[in-house]
């Protein structure tokens, strides 16, 4: 009976009722939506540094532009063009400054030449080779001169072969006398043309190479001057005891040219895989065995990664020992650039020093090959992997050892010089850089999205706290409000009841039955709302939210979906609506134990007044 006329009472103020439940409902869903974001925020916050790493690249800018001339034999006119220049150029010494909080500090990395003896077993290139020739008549070197082979050192041509030879460069191309010989290195360029070649004939032209030049650089990036080369002669003229002397000593060890260029491949030094952009935007992934540790970079252990194709053609697998002969420096490139220009490898256009000698191995150990990665062209030029390229701990070299085998330098750029930085310290890192006052470098930023990622986790956070503020403050007033209300309200039924001899607790149970009914139904209703709201969030988010993995415009990252937020199921809902019909109990209980301590007459009397 005492739940009947409990709910009986409360259908008599249908529109109290309504609102007590509407409002306990709002209540209930927003401590349930709120609750909700809390969770997924501070579960997204679990371990949330260490999925992203935040990089940046480092490239000087030009101080200016001027106009440059160059021959076209074609309108036998020059042509002028604009090309940017530097001015002097910055050391990456320049980088270390006071507040720049690396993790990995910038270094501009050159890329080493190793010579792998079994590499290769085929019979050379004919793209290029040192041969001596002779020209079929008298004439200039444009337009092209059919030249007849004497004798090959090196390449793939043979005797009294014929071929087209040209010069494009000199707008006074010299003259080459038939029943000379001369010797050179050529390198296969475009197609014939001219007299000298037959109607419908369609034949290659050969163009003249480096040869003998030297391309030696000091560590301060200064070049070795070369007194046998003041003059950049590309060809000599073969006479008697010509290769007695200094120059025709250095024709002759080109007879290696070939043999190194198809067993080089190159060695990246790095102090971590993340700093090379093909690994760090997933262009290069291991797919056999792991990455180097951080220890073993910073200890400089012999350890590699090599590509899968290199394993392959070595017959290597994990847990191997490759051995690295590095014998040349190169700054002037990347990896990925050297191996479009190669046409695949490192190609080094120049083998020989000042001295006229082939570069020495500077540095020859064992390296355990721990990973085995595949690499996949994504058009990011300079950025992209060598072919073969093998990465190697930066410490596991002796500093600057390679100081007397550079043989090409250039300013910093993106693809060679890197660092990183704590995540989310872009912005004090760019302030810290603008105080040193120097505007010769631009930087650019890759942090995975971690960025924006921690704006929208910091607004949902934010979110939560707006939502679980405002259910509480909602719930305690609307409790306050309607306790009182309910109970003062039947002030006059409490009093009947405890005069008709009912005790303390059943009147409570009568008078509260209904209120808890209607509190129960709203935190139930509402709780349940903000499950259903919180879900689909979850959804939307996982759906719609897509990320940059880089921090500027100019990055080479593709866009990756962020990963779904995951929601906290029903459980957490079912507290916080229990723990507001808790409080909806504790509250009325409250207010009916305050009305229940007066005397039923002393009640009725302040009724009548």
């Amino acid at each position: 009976m005492t739940f009947y006329y409990s709910i009986k009472q409360t259908i008599r103020s249908p529109l109290k009722s309504i609102l007590f439940f509407l409002l306990i409902g709002i209540c209930a869903f927003f401590l349930a939506l709120g609750g909700s974001f809390w969770y997924m925020g501070n579960d997204d916050l679990q371990n949330f540094d260490e999925k992203f790493i935040t990089i940046g690249t480092v490239e000087q800018k030009y101080e200016g532009t001027s106009t440059r001339s160059r021959w076209n034999p074609e309108t036998q006119e020059y042509e002028y063009y604009n090309i940017g220049y530097y001015g002097n150029w910055v050391d990456d010494d320049t980088l270390d400054f006071q507040g720049a909080d690396y993790i990995l500090k910038p270094r501009q990395r050159p890329f080493f030449g190793a010579y792998i003896e079994n590499l290769y077993d085929g019979i050379g290139s004919p793209d290029l080779g040192t041969v001596e020739a002779t020209p079929v008549e008298t004439g200039a070197m444009y337009p092209s001169l059919l030249m007849r082979v004497i004798r090959t050192i090196d390449g793939t041509m043979e005797e009294g072969e014929l071929f087209y030879l040209c010069d494009h460069e000199d707008p006074e191309p010299d003259i080459l006398e038939a029943g000379k010989t001369y010797v050179m290195q050529i390198q296969m360029r475009t197609f014939a043309h001219g007299p000298a070649v037959k109607e419908g004939e369609e034949a290659l032209e050969y163009w003249l190479a480096p040869g003998i030049t030297s391309s030696q650089y000091t560590f301060d990036k200064e070049k070795v001057y070369d007194p046998v080369n003041e003059e950049e002669r590309y060809y000599d003229e073969v006479t008697d005891g010509f290769y007695e002397t200094e120059r025709g000593k250095r024709w002759l060890k080109l007879a290696l040219f070939q043999d190194l260029q198809m067993r080089t491949i190159p060695v990246q030094p790095t102090d971590g895989t993340c700093l090379l952009m093909h690994f760090y935007n997933g262009e290069a992934q291991i797919t056999e065995g792991r990455d180097i540790t951080k220890e073993e970079y910073a200890q400089g252990a012999k350890v590699c990664l090599i590509p899968e194709n290199l394993a392959m053609q070595l017959s290597m697998d994990l847990g191997d020992k490759l051995n690295l002969p590095l014998y040349y420096a190169d700054y002037s490139s990347s990896v990925g650039d050297a191996s479009v220009l190669g046409g695949g490898g490192p190609y080094l256009y120049q083998i020989l020093n000042a001295k006229g000698e082939i570069y020495d191995i500077f540095n020859e150990q064992k390296y355990e090959i721990v990973g085995i990665y595949k690499a996949e062209d994504k058009g990011s030029g300079s950025y992209s992997a060598g072919q073969n390229e093998v990465v190697i701990p930066w410490n596991a070299l002796p500093e600057n050892c390679w100081a007397d085998n550079i043989v090409g330098v250039a300013p910093m750029t993106g693809a060679t010089t890197s660092f990183q930085i704590p995540n989310g310290t872009i912005e004090k890192f760019q302030e810290k850089w603008e105080e040193q006052g120097i505007d010769d470098l631009e930087f650019r930023f890759y942090d995975m999205g971690y960025t924006q990622l921690q704006e929208g986790l910091e607004n949902r956070k934010l979110m939560s706290v707006v939502f679980l503020v405002s259910g509480c403050a909602m719930a305690v007033m609307i409790l306050c409000f309607f306790s009182n209300l309910f109970i003062t309200g039947q002030r006059e039924r409490i009093t009947a009841e405890r005069l008709m001899g009912r005790t303390k607790r059943q009147c409570a149970a009568s008078i509260l039955t209904g209120m808890l009914i209607l509190s129960a139904a709203g935190c139930i209703a509402g709780s349940a709302g903000g499950w259903l709201a919180s879900e689909k969030a979850a959804e939307n988010m996982g759906d719609t939210l897509e990320f940059d993995r880089t921090y500027s415009d100019n990055a080479v990252a593709d866009a990756e979906p962020a990963e779904e937020a995951e929601p906290p199921g029903i459980m957490l809902p079912c507290v916080t609506g229990a723990v507001l019909l808790a409080a909806s109990a504790a509250v009325s209980a409250g207010y009916m134990g305050r009305t229940l301590r007066k005397e039923p007459l002393k009640m009725l009397g302040e009724i009548e007044e």
